[in-house]
């Protein structure tokens, strides 16, 4: 295990978070030409964002699994290859149906991409330096969401929305070649080829001694992620209604991902040198559920609410993911985070649908922003009752090394 390799598995697990980002985010700057081209509703955009998150709920515990087998590179290069096809359908497609379905095929890569690629970076790094690891990996969804809230409602404006979407899938490509020729897989202790029918025991085994520490963990990534999903897709419109042009609304939206982009690494090396998680889970979800409260209530700057907004995402997703090789045998990391994806994507089914349908209903925004406070609440009671890693784990870990 080199510093060389690990480096090279960080690079390319964050390309290909990177194309999950872009996939994922391609709708909430294209929603103002989707809307009327396609002769939508809010709650059917909505739909389309929501969607992407439907595959993860069925998918990610069965892909945690596949992983854990076979590995990531075998897993995340299939799932990069499902995701092109997805979002191809979607860049092509002509009808609201075409596109949903569209963005359910990408979804389902997605969903696998997003916990292969942790599970490699937590076999390649250890417990010492995970967290600074996760903490730059958790980079690449905020970069995938600024660039594209600033870039992809321009290029809608001067080329149409199908072009954007077509670049994201053109992007995925290069990285499932890239994925495909300079993935290393696993490091031999943490992948020793032993029959498949008894490793899944042992996950099943390990997930009953994890117990509720990692359904914890996953429940607070849930409803933070239905906040903070909720908040990206609509945060454009929202800013758009009240007067901003579509560019400054479009970067308004983007600084809860760039705030995040700025944070997550100093969370992650703040985590290796504390181990903290639990705090750092709390501090952020408490501090995103006041802000979505500030912004349709008061007359606060908006650059200075969309900092504060941005510092919260920044310090949720690294202690999440740093927490899980703490919790579950590296060995058996997939499932854990399957558990972590699987409640993510009801989240973030949740929050743009609930959303968009209140807006439907209320014509306008406030209900929404009061459930994005409600769903970051709920995260921060969550965490509150989570329990810190406990010795037995600890040990259990070091049986499988």
């Amino acid at each position: 295990m080199t510093k060389r390799t690990s480096k090279e598995v960080l690079f390319l697990a964050y390309i290909a978070m990177l194309a999950v980002a872009v996939t994922l985010q391609a709708i909430p700057p294209l929603m103002g030409f989707l809307v009327p081209v396609l002769d939508i509703s809010h709650g059917q955009a909505g739909a389309l964002m929501s969607f992407y998150a439907f595959p993860g709920i069925l998918m990610s515990i069965p892909g945690g699994f596949l992983t854990d087998i076979y590995g990531p590179k075998q897993v995340g290069t299939a799932a990069l290859g499902i995701i092109v096809m997805g979002t191809l359908l979607v860049g092509l497609g002509n009808t609201f149906l075409l596109l949903l379905i569209g963005r359910v095929v990408a979804g389902i890569g997605g969903a696998v991409v997003g916990l292969a690629a942790p599970q490699t970076i937590s076999h390649w790094f250890s417990e010492q330096d995970v967290g600074s690891a996760m903490g730059i990996f958790h980079t690449a969804m905020p970069l995938g969401t600024v660039l594209a809230l600033n870039l992809f409602g321009r290029f809608a404006g001067f080329w149409g929305w199908r072009m954007p979407i077509l670049l994201t899938a053109a992007y995925a490509l290069i990285v499932l070649v890239l994925f495909m020729l300079r993935h290393p897989g696993l490091p031999k202790q943490g992948h020793t080829g032993e029959s498949k029918q008894p490793k899944m025991k042992e996950i099943a085994e390990n997930i009953r001694h994890a117990g509720w520490p990692v359904w914890q963990t996953a429940a607070v990534w849930m409803m933070f992620n239905a906040s903070a999903l909720a908040f990206v897709t609509f945060a454009g419109d929202y800013y758009t209604s009240i007067g901003y042009d579509v560019g400054y609304a479009g970067f308004l939206a983007s600084l809860f991902m760039l705030g995040s982009l700025l944070f997550s690494p100093i969370t992650g090396r703040l985590i290796d040198r504390t181990g903290k998680e639990q705090v750092y889970m709390i501090s952020g979800c408490a501090l995103l559920a006041l802000v979505m409260l500030l912004v349709p209530l008061t007359n606060l700057n908006p650059l200075l609410l969309g900092g504060l907004v941005g510092l919260a995402g920044g310090m949720v997703p690294a202690p999440v993911f740093a927490m899980i090789p703490k919790l579950l045998p590296k060995a058996q990391a997939g499932i854990g985070y399957g558990i972590l994806s699987t409640l993510a994507n009801i989240g973030m089914l949740m929050g743009p649908l609930v959303i968009g349908f209140s807006y439907d209903r209320m014509q306008n925004y406030i209900i929404g922003f009061y459930l994005m406070a409600a769903f970051a609440a709920t995260a921060v009671v969550v965490a509150i009752f989570l329990k810190t890693p406990t010795p037995h784990l600890i040990k259990k870990e070091g049986k499988h090394h």
